[in-house]
């Protein structure tokens, strides 16, 4: 399975932040280092959601309310 549930299911921050942040990182695809683009059978979503858990994309969360 290419998600890694125990993490998944440890995570214990925010998850609507870290759902947001990773369908944010799914839109910009094309910039991730990691991202197996020599492999057709990986579904973004899933994949992103895998580097995002193992920390390899990290996003910063600015709680100021500006936008």
């Amino acid at each position: 399975m290419i998600i890694p549930l125990d993490k998944l299911l440890i995570y214990s921050n925010n998850k609507y932040v870290f759902t947001k942040a990773v369908m944010k990182a799914v839109d910009k695809v094309a910039n991730i280092n990691d991202y197996p683009e020599s492999d057709h059978n990986w579904k973004v979503v899933p994949n992103v959601l895998k580097l995002s858990l193992e920390e390899k994309i990290r996003f910063l969360y600015d709680d100021s309310g500006e936008m």
